[in-house]
């Protein structure tokens, strides 16, 4: 299989897919352990059982949802990796590479309305209707109830939601003033993007990363991972984490959400090592090379991962970087290759695993709940806020402002934000 390790695992645990006995290096993402162990197809499109894999690697998709020690639906990006640890595929019948379910994609390659097949026939209605809720959905319910958590209220001084360099650059400021800071952020480690990067290229954000590492250390700034900052009721912040629910009332509250990934359209764009560069950039960082022959595919308003993830790959792989668009994957249940549109002409390429770096759009949601003004832009909706203020004790910063993911300019937004909550 294309994917594979780079290093040797320091602290390894044994886990089981589908009963099968894998490694992976503690604490690290199931999903990265099964993308370092070729297991590229985890899931299956909801209707026509198409193969899915991790595009991510952040819980902004589907590609990675299965059945976790008896929890359904579950983002293995997002779980670490245990001793014991059972990870079970979902939604198909029979192996989980070829899915004989998958027959429904091959008899209507054109689409399919279940809701109007045989419509009209007295019985065969009935049963299709029947039959197709029972192939499409995502996994069974658990075996047994699982026991209520706890639910609070609380105040605190200030939150930042987001743990990438914007939200870190933030926290140090308003802990060095003395701040009682609070960062949640819904990773297993912080850093965002920056961890993404190649090494040379993440030395530039070393000084966030460092300043904000020692906050932590010291008790000056609360960091809590694997926390889900879910919505916001005027200056109500609903909280999810292991622990339990929480309303939490702060002073000051950061919005600090990032973008997402650019998604675009093309023919093949959801198969099984199709992903972000991030996504690949995050993984290599940790030791998971995602292919042998890997393609780049850098489009308008892209960057910086694509570069920064072929320069860190070619020693490793062969890495072809191409600038353009995507107009469509070679292969039907793995990659073979990439037709992608260039200033110049049409181009394929050979590949087993393609990456896009497209144009990122803002993760305005928790913004715009919280009554940010909002600007269309191609990419997506920017939130308006100039000086960061979008609500009363609430302000935005990083890119999901629009700004470009660059340390001075993060760092200078930062000190603007920090000094109106400060003062």
């Amino acid at each position: 299989m294309p994917s594979s390790r780079i290093r040797p695992l320091e602290n390894p645990v044994t886990f089981t897919l589908d009963g099968e006995e894998l490694e992976a290096e503690r604490g690290e993402p199931l999903a990265a352990a099964l993308i370092a162990a070729g297991k590229t197809t985890i899931a299956r499109s909801p209707k026509f059982h198409r193969p899915r894999g991790p595009a991510c690697m952040r819980g902004a998709c589907d590609g990675c949802l299965a059945r976790v020690d008896d929890a359904p639906n579950v983002m293995t990006c997002l779980v670490p990796a245990e001793e014991g640890s059972a990870v079970v595929t979902q939604n198909r019948l029979g192996p989980r590479d070829t899915d004989l379910l998958r027959m429904t994609d091959w008899f209507f390659p054109e689409g399919m309305n279940h809701h109007e097949l045989f419509a009209g026939v007295p019985g065969i209605q009935t049963i299709m209707q029947g039959f197709a809720r029972r192939v499409a959905g995502l996994g069974k319910l658990p075996l047994e109830a699982a026991a209520p958590r706890p639910a609070a209220r609380r105040s605190a001084d200030v939150v930042v939601v987001g743990a990438g360099p914007a939200g870190m650059a933030v926290a140090v400021r308003l802990a060095r003033a003395s701040r009682a800071v609070e960062v949640l952020d819904d990773q297993l480690t912080p850093g965002g993007g920056v961890t993404a990067l190649a090494r040379e290229d993440a030395a530039a954000f070393e000084p966030i990363r460092a300043a904000f590492s020692a906050g932590v250390a010291s008790g000056a700034i609360r960091l809590r991972s694997r926390t889900t900052a879910g919505a916001v009721y005027g200056r109500d912040l609903l909280v999810a984490g292991e622990e339990g629910a929480e309303i939490v009332e702060a002073r000051a509250l950061v919005l600090a959400c990032g973008a997402h990934d650019g998604a675009l359209a093309f023919e093949g764009n959801d198969m099984p090592n199709v992903m972000s560069a991030r996504a690949a950039g995050w993984l290599l960082s940790r030791g998971v090379l995602v292919g042998a022959r890997i393609a780049v595919v850098v489009t308008g308003g892209g960057g910086p991962f694509g570069e920064s993830f072929a320069r860190a790959a070619r020693q490793r792989a062969e890495v072809t970087v191409l600038h353009g668009e995507p107009l469509s994957i070679r292969g039907s249940s793995r990659v073979k290759g990439v037709r992608v549109r260039t200033a110049t002409s049409e181009r394929e390429v050979d590949a087993d695993a393609v990456l896009v770096d497209a144009a990122r759009s803002p993760a305005f949601e928790l913004c715009q709940q919280a009554g940010a003004a909002l600007v269309h832009e191609p990419r997506g909706f920017v939130v308006k806020a100039d000086d960061g203020r979008i609500a009363d004790g609430i302000w935005a910063t990083g890119e999901v402002c629009g700004l470009p993911f660059d340390p001075h300019a993060l760092e200078a937004h930062a000190a603007l934000v920090a000094t109106q909550i400060a003062s």
